[in-house]
């Protein structure tokens, strides 16, 4: 397989405060990878450094193909509808208007948000504001999305269509890292999670879990992790 990201011992300080210690993962094309771990251990530092916002302070970070990061807030703008939050990186990039509109058509189709163009982002439920947030991303076609926490303060509902449609995306061949506490959904999603410790951060064990089933990815998960405070 292709390799499209590759960390090596990426360590990450504020002020004296140390983040991340030598963290090391890696994405395979096509693959979809996640990122557990407690609260406040670096992991929204990581994706900023593996999307370029930041830098680490030593490591080694490989990547290969055009990265897009799709933050927890979705950073929709409230005065734009949908269509226009969607084309807007197009716009930006000097797109012509006719093909701007084709790929917002085809984006929205897939991600079945086509009925909501019209609308604003304050009428949005939170699972349809997150699908319009990845869908412009992805007509700018990237070769990898991080996801963070896409299911934060998400009903059942919602947390189970934009699983499907995060599953949509995998079949069509976009790499993804998803950093997220739902871990039913990582392990039903992903081929391999990463587990992060307290920080500062490092891999505390990674999991392959990539064809197995709910029940079998549970059941697997827990027994590599029992004893360990992973969710304290």
């Amino acid at each position: 397989m292709e390799t499209v990201i590759e960390a090596v011992n990426i360590k990450k300080s504020y002020n004296g405060l140390k983040v991340l210690k030598q963290v090391s993962i890696k994405l395979e094309k096509g693959e979809v990878v996640a990122i557990a771990g407690p609260n406040g251990c670096g992991k929204t530092t990581f994706l900023k450094i593996l999307s370029g916002i930041e830098n680490p302070d030593s490591g080694k970070l490989y990547v290969r193909g055009k990265i897009s990061l799709i933050p927890q807030d979705n950073l929709l703008f409230p005065w734009f509808n949908v269509r226009k939050n969607i084309s807007l990186g197009l716009k930006f990039k000097g797109v012509k208007k006719e093909i701007q509109e084709s790929k917002v058509k085809e984006i929205s189709e897939k991600l079945g948000i086509t009925s909501y163009l019209k609308e604003y982002p304050l009428r949005l439920s939170g699972g349809t504001a997150k699908k319009v947030a990845i869908a412009r991303a992805l007509v700018l076609d990237p070769d990898i999305l991080l996801l963070d926490e896409p299911f934060a303060g998400l009903d059942i509902e919602s947390v189970a269509t934009l699983k499907n449609s995060i599953l949509m995306l995998k079949k069509s061949g976009i790499s993804m890292i998803i950093v997220s506490h739902q871990l039913d959904e990582l392990i039903e999603m992903a081929d391999r999670i990463y587990f992060f410790s307290h920080r500062p951060a490092t891999v505390k064990r990674a999991v392959d879990v990539g064809g197995l089933s709910l029940a079998e990815g549970k059941k697997l998960v827990s027994a590599l992790l029992e004893g360990e405070g992973m969710w304290n």
